[in-house]
């Protein structure tokens, strides 16, 4: 008997191993919510999750079309949309008051210098290697027409992009019980 309980329990356990290890992503790690501050952590992520970075250079605290840029465009909806379905977002920042650590300040200084940026905003689109696809900076119209133009620049360096549909909202029971009967009803009146 203790013998038929024991390879119960690591047939059980054999299977629990199964299934968790079916379940587990294949270490693909969460996207991270918003702008980002770490170039290198935003290329592993970009090359993870095979999506481009949007690199934003700016003067946050300081530079006035650095702030229509994000009001008029980063803070829209459509904007946030097409960039929690496509990109990964990067920002270098170049305040005058607000505080950063000496590294993100080196970070920052280098990456204008590799990338020649002259004024700001200055937006790149690249690759998980820090390649450049695209550059622009701001553009009026709203965050509708931005994304357009962000989706042509993509798609001109060879690079798709998602439209994903807004989840579905979850049936509560009763709707649930609703459907299956409806699905029932369709169904006994195909077999006559």
């Amino acid at each position: 008997m203790k013998r038929v309980i024991g390879l119960a329990l690591v047939g059980l356990m054999a299977a629990c191993v199964q299934a968790q290890s079916l379940t587990k992503k294949d270490n693909v790690p969460e996207k991270s919510k918003g702008f980002v501050e770490d170039f290198d952590a935003a290329k592993k992520e970009a090359a993870a999750l095979k999506q481009p970075i949007f690199a934003f250079f700016t003067g946050s605290d300081w530079c006035g079309w650095c702030k229509k840029l994000t009001g008029e465009v980063l803070e829209t909806k459509e904007f946030k949309k097409f960039a929690a379905d496509n990109l990964i977002l990067f920002e270098a920042d170049f305040p005058h008051e607000k505080k950063q650590s000496s590294k993100v300040k080196q970070q920052n200084q280098a990456l204008a210098a590799k990338y020649k940026v002259s004024g700001f905003p200055t937006v790149f689109l690249l690759d998980a290697e820090g390649n450049e696809l695209g550059q622009t900076g701001y553009q009026a119209g709203g965050g509708e027409a931005y994304v357009k133009s962000l989706k042509a620049m993509l798609e001109k360096a060879g690079v798709k992009t998602a439209d994903k549909p807004a989840a579905a909202k979850a049936l509560s029971p009763y709707e649930k019980m609703k459907a299956e009967k409806a699905a029932k009803a369709s169904a006994a009146g195909e077999k006559k």
